[in-house]
């Protein structure tokens, strides 16, 4: 059976009744979003698929491994490992020479760098740190994103993301391994690659703003942007022992991040803007909502008051964003910051009543701006996502 999106149905039925299409184009439009709708739901079965099968395939090997394991040592497992996930990573990139099987094959190209890197890190088992086989395993796990990385490249443009995610835990391993480098001083050093990788993503991206040459540059951009939050709170909890403040460098790092999108959707040129941006806005929101509290109440030991205007504050300005913007995933997401401050600070302060004359503060604002979406539509204005 054929299905045609409620939205699409409604427009087109408008259109006609209006007299703005003809019936036979009406008709040719419906048919032509049926076919769209079911291309989408076949690409999201195979990915379904794709994901049930990896787990399967987890659950085998898992059964494989409980019976092997005990028959095995450490050097066994080390191999073992490593020459699984190179099977699978490499049958991943034959699947996805075929495009049919590029669900899978992406899932099972990014297993195949998960097995890769267990073993890279199960390798400290079988021979110590500073060793002739420790260095050979560290020297291993540097030349996995040295050669498998640039491979990916004129393939597609995610995979490259994934592989540079998985490249800074394949350097941590081969400087634990192969150097004297304290913990700390390894964060140091990666910290410096991100730096370094990042320049040359952002020159990459002058060079190229219509995204032509090097259409795998932005995702692996928007993926050093994620890095740094995992290694701003390694820095902070590690080298700098900053305890709860901690949360400061993921904040600017958020700051960061809002920043960066705000001028992809805005600002930035054509062939680097995404649709998928205004849904990463959105996902800062929700991220700032335990983030926010956490920074009041722990590192800076201020009173829930503080977190109401933090968290409130950034909801606020939420509001307006998707008001002024006409963006419904926002206006989802502003919502839940604003009824999320609103109860922390009405349940610490006043208690149960309090929770309630607070939630209903809360409820008048969310039906005041459920009247100023309406006027989207009588403004002839569509709200986006």
């Amino acid at each position: 059976m054929s299905y045609v999106p409620p939205a699409v149905s409604e427009a087109l039925e408008r259109w006609e009744g209006k007299a703005l299409i003809t019936p036979e184009l009406a008709g040719r439009l419906r048919r032509e979003a049926a076919a769209a709708s079911v291309s989408g739901t076949v690409r999201l079965s195979q990915y379904v698929v794709a994901a049930t099968a990896a787990i399967v395939t987890l659950i085998a090997g898992g059964l494989f491994l409980e019976w092997a394991w005990p028959r095995m040592d450490a050097a066994a497992h080390t191999w073992a490992l490593a020459a699984v996930g190179l099977a699978v990573h490499l049958w991943g990139v034959r699947l996805e020479m075929r495009r049919r099987w590029l669900p899978a094959a992406l899932l099972m190209q990014t297993a195949g760098l998960g097995l890769l890197l267990s073993a890279a890190i199960y390798s400290d088992n079988a021979w110590a740190d500073g060793t002739p086989g420790g260095i050979a395993a560290g020297i291993a796990a540097l030349a996995m994103p040295l050669v498998l990385g640039p491979w990916s490249l004129r393939r597609n443009v995610a995979m490259p993301a994934v592989h540079l995610a998985f490249a800074f835990g394949f350097i941590a391993v081969f400087l634990d391994r192969a150097t004297p480098l304290s913990a700390d001083a390894i964060v140091w050093v990666l910290d410096g690659v991100l730096a370094g990788v990042a320049v040359g993503m952002v020159v990459l991206l002058r060079r190229d703003s219509a995204g032509r040459r090097h259409p795998w540059a932005l995702n692996a951009f928007v993926m050093a942007v994620y890095t740094a939050a995992v290694l701003a709170f390694f820095t902070a909890v590690g080298p700098l022992d900053a305890g709860a403040r901690a949360a400061y460098p993921l904040d600017v790092w958020l700051l960061m991040v809002v920043a960066l999108t705000l001028w992809g959707i805005h600002r930035a040129p054509e062939g680097l803007r995404r649709d998928w941006f205004e849904s990463q806005l959105a996902l800062c929101l929700l991220v700032w909502i335990p983030l926010g509290f956490f920074t009041v109440m722990e590192a800076m030991k201020a009173p829930s008051e503080v977190a109401l205007v933090f968290v409130g504050g950034a909801a606020v300005l939420g509001f307006g964003y998707a008001l002024e913007h006409r963006v419904r995933r926002i206006l989802a997401t502003s919502a839940v910051a604003f009824v999320a401050a609103v109860w922390f600070w009405a349940t610490d302060r006043a208690g149960a009543l309090g929770a309630v004359v607070g939630l209903g503060l809360a409820a008048a604002l969310l039906f005041w701006l459920s009247g100023r979406v309406g006027e989207w539509t009588k403004k002839g204005r569509t709200p986006r996502g």
